[in-house]
């Protein structure tokens, strides 16, 4: 399913990224640290921006990772107070000096690209459930690897609706359900991107569907508005360009609402710098564009007929989710929360199975080519 960047691409996103990754080849490197600790592991996310070798090295208080080259570390030290990281500082520039507490029993590390990211899982008692796999735990390369990403999670809720029915509740359901029916296949291995309520940001969601070398990629949400009226169901894929205003203005509040700091800005026609790193991911996905959409398209015709919901039509937009993402991949809002009507319907768990057996058929008819099918009678109610 995958296919290899055409020779346009990949001279012009060599030229995008160089030109962002070594603008300042004077001054020190940029470095930028983010830590989740929200789980029963510490997760640090070291993003590079620019050239620069590291190595780590486990000491028996403290993991070190050392630069190659002079960086500037933002935040440069930080006191965490945690069992597993009490905290960092840089040290000669060079140093990267991370405290560890009682807690804390080994780590593991994998790179990312573009930007040049180090995740640094930092382990306790216990892995967390839903920890990316391990490379020998991986999926046997005959199979087909879906990664289903349940929206928001942990300190963020999601929509709500007009009863309190939280979005990231009904998400991490719908997730674990199309797990069990997508996995009635034997050819086909489903991984979570989290499996409890536990926040994942969001450029983490497609880094583990790329670190299982996924071949689809589904995000399920809960859509909002402030039409109460509002109702259906919209299946999204990645663009530059946003479909329409409405679209535009879903995934500024999808990407603040979901730990890019940069969502709502990014999302504006008029934000100057909303840039380089969304321009090379859409050109990075315009080899998948097509099937991005062809499975788009398969979601929304089979959400419209099994459940019965109203057609509001494949859009595009710049879900921060869907950046990165080296494989066809969607954004699927499966219901209006904040319409009463959806809201009680979300709350049946019958109604549920009918989105999963729509999103499941949706998957079928794009694995295997087809463009209709004859809806069983039994889900026409």
């Amino acid at each position: 399913m995958r296919r290899l960047i055409t020779l346009l691409a990949v001279p012009l996103l060599a030229l995008l990224a160089a030109t962002f990754l070594y603008a300042e080849d004077s001054g020190r490197t940029e470095i930028l640290v983010t830590v989740d600790s929200s789980g029963p592991s510490t997760r640090l996310v070291v993003t590079k921006m620019g050239k620069v070798l590291h190595a780590i090295t486990e000491f028996e208080d403290h993991v070190d990772i050392v630069f190659a080259d002079p960086v500037a570390v933002k935040p440069a030290s930080r006191v965490i107070n945690g069992p597993i990281l009490v905290g960092w500082s840089l040290e000669n520039d060079r140093r990267l000096v991370l405290s560890t507490g009682p807690g804390y029993r080994n780590y593991e590390s994998f790179e990312l690209r573009n930007p040049a990211r180090l995740i640094l899982d930092l382990l306790g008692e216990r892995e967390p459930l839903d920890a990316p796999m391990k490379i020998e735990d991986r999926a046997p390369v005959d199979r087909t690897v879906i990664v289903i990403d349940p929206g928001h999670g942990g300190k963020e809720r999601g929509a709500i609706g007009p009863s309190g029915l939280v979005e990231k509740d009904v998400t991490l359901v719908l997730a674990r359900k199309l797990r069990t029916q997508l996995q009635k296949d034997p050819t086909v291995s489903v991984v979570l991107t989290r499996n409890q309520d536990r926040f994942v940001p969001l450029d983490e969601r497609t880094a583990i569907a790329n670190h299982n070398r996924a071949d689809l990629f589904i995000s399920i949400h809960l859509n909002a508005s402030r039409r109460k009226k509002a109702f259906g169901a919209e299946t999204y894929f990645l663009s530059a360009e946003a479909t329409d205003d409405e679209a535009r203005m879903l995934a500024g509040q999808e990407n603040a609402n979901g730990g890019s700091q940069d969502g709502l800005k990014a999302a504006m026609p008029d934000y100057k710098e909303r840039g380089l790193d969304l321009i090379l991911w859409d050109l990075a996905q315009n080899q998948y564009m097509a099937e991005s959409s062809a499975l788009a398209e398969a979601v929304q015709r089979e959400m419209n007929q099994l459940t019965g919901t109203r057609d509001r039509g494949v859009r595009q937009a710049p879900f921060r989710v869907l950046m990165g993402a080296t494989m066809p991949a969607i954004l699927a809002e499966v219901g209006f929360v904040t319409n009463g009507d959806e809201e009680r319907m979300l709350r049946q768990d019958g109604y549920l199975d009918r989105i999963v057996h729509a999103l499941t058929r949706a998957v079928q008819e794009f694995q295997t080519g087809l463009t209709t099918y004859q809806s069983p009678a039994a889900d026409k109610k």
